[in-house]
């Protein structure tokens, strides 16, 4: 039996007790797996040769304390959290589910659409109050949505967003074909979408690529959606571009800290989730038998 950690919360989140829930599942492929924290593993990585990552940082201090790890999973998609070229010179290989989780995190970032334009939460909170105030919002129906990244989920948001007869504007760095959607720079892109949506990976190429200076090329009162990484978007300046009215909204399901997102969280036409857009217990199910079965594999030099 290979050791493997899993220092993610991420895995089996929403199950009442994942250990036993898995327990099988993980004998069933040769391995014998470990809960704990990052700290945990890095002060006992004694036979460890798998680790199943979420959003802790796997970087040179991580693998140089893992001195018997073979394998480190992402539990996801997103590999900014790894220090991948270190983890190569270590004879580490490094590997994530690609593609796993778009359909969960394309139907958030529509919800996220619809709650800012159909200012649902603002609503809901005036019925809760009891004043039922009736607000006048906006429709998405028939509008021009923008889509930064143009891979697996900014593909399927589009599929969903041709049914709300959107017209689908699309950019990214590399070439692509997609269905439904039409190849345009950055520049147009921000200038005639009524909605962007970012599904982009975060590089140090582009952090804060969404600044002031790109908020001032947007549509005037449009809205913005971020589901991908929150160190894309400078947060202060988002908030100071609503503020004066550039921007109607945003959506956001990620953030670069705490402290950064705090002007935008008083914002009443921003709404805000913690990161959840592929905690669906549909997509996690999915994702921890694929990753038990990928890990193996990988392990077994498959």
């Amino acid at each position: 039996m290979k050791k493997v950690a899993v220092i993610t919360t991420a895995f089996g989140y929403g199950l009442g007790d994942r250990a036993r829930t898995y327990a099988a599942e993980f004998a069933s492929h040769g391995l014998d797996v470990w809960y704990c924290t990052r700290d945990q593993l890095m002060s006992n990585p004694k036979e460890v040769k798998g680790v199943i990552v979420g959003v802790e940082k796997a970087d040179k201090a991580f693998f140089d304390a893992c001195v018997d790890l073979e394998v480190a999973m992402k539990f996801g998609v997103g590999l900014d959290n790894f220090n991948r070229e270190y983890a190569q010179q270590k004879g580490v290989v490094v590997a994530n589910l690609p593609g796993i989780n778009s359909d969960a995190v394309a139907e958030l970032a529509i919800g996220l659409m619809l709650s800012v334009s159909r200012q649902i939460c603002t609503l809901n909170q005036e019925c809760k109050q009891g004043t039922f105030t009736q607000i006048c919002s906006h429709s998405i129906l028939g509008k021009t949505l923008g889509i930064v990244g143009v891979g697996s989920i900014g593909v399927k948001v589009a599929k969903i967003a041709q049914a709300f007869n959107m017209k689908c504007l699309g950019f990214d760095m590399f070439p692509f074909t997609a269905e439904g959607i039409q190849p345009v720079d950055l520049e147009s892109l921000l200038k005639e979408s009524d909605i962007v949506s970012i599904h982009i990976p975060l590089t140090e190429a582009n952090r804060h690529m969404f600044n002031a200076e790109r908020f001032a090329q947007m549509r005037q009162g449009s809205i913005l959606i971020n589901t991908s990484r929150g160190g894309i978007v400078d947060e202060p300046a988002l908030a100071r571009a609503i503020a004066e009215g550039r921007l109607a909204g945003a959506g956001l399901d990620v953030f670069e800290s705490k402290e950064t997102v705090k002007p935008l969280l008083a914002c009443e036409s921003v709404v805000c989730t913690p990161h959840v857009a592929a905690y669906t217990h549909e997509t996690l199910r999915h994702m921890e038998l694929t990753i038990i079965g990928k890990m193996a594999g990988l392990l077994a030099g498959k």
